[in-house]
């Protein structure tokens, strides 16, 4: 069985696909019927009711539908991206500083905002290297960059901050 967060328009519904003709829409089981006619068209029956299906994929969870005629456009998570996406959707409301801090000892080599920039949640900011592997570290928050403690090719240790971000 696989679990779906389907969101449409802010509205989220929880599916749950139980085999290719048996399915759950918010507890209310249905059976389905998924006709692929060409390359973007499909035919789905629900119960009684057919709809025409056109579909196209946007991203990587993000699709537009037009069904009989109607325009949607909806993501498409596992049960599991959908609570981290919330996750991260709420830590970045969170207005609060970081510090961006060595997770070992190492040498910078770069470093890829300056003071002043603008980063989002999990947004590449620093290439570590140690023990000889390019280590990539990520945003924790969204913010500005406040400041910068250590410059590319200066050692760092465990622990020690290496930019703040406001």
């Amino acid at each position: 069985m696989n679990n779906y967060i389907v969101t449409i328009n802010d509205l989220k519904k929880d599916i749950k696909v139980f085999d290719s003709n048996r399915i759950s829409i918010d507890g209310n089981e249905v059976e389905v019927n998924l006709s692929k006619v060409s390359k973007h068209l499909y035919l789905l029956k629900i119960g009684d009711k057919v709809f025409e299906l056109t579909t196209n994929k946007l991203d990587n969870e993000s699709f537009s539908f037009l069904i009989d005629g109607h325009y949607y456009e909806a993501s498409v998570r596992t049960t599991l991206r959908e609570k981290a996406y919330e996750y991260l959707k709420n830590k970045e409301k969170l207005s609060h500083s970081d510090e961006i801090k060595a997770p070992m000892p190492g040498l910078v080599l770069k470093i890829k905002k300056k003071v002043g920039d603008e980063v989002k949640i999990g947004e590449s900011l620093i290439t570590l290297e140690a023990m000889k592997m390019e280590n990539d570290l990520r945003s924790p928050a969204s913010g500005v960059i406040t400041e910068i403690k250590a410059g590319e090719g200066t050692s760092v240790e465990k622990g020690e901050t290496i930019l703040n971000i406001e």
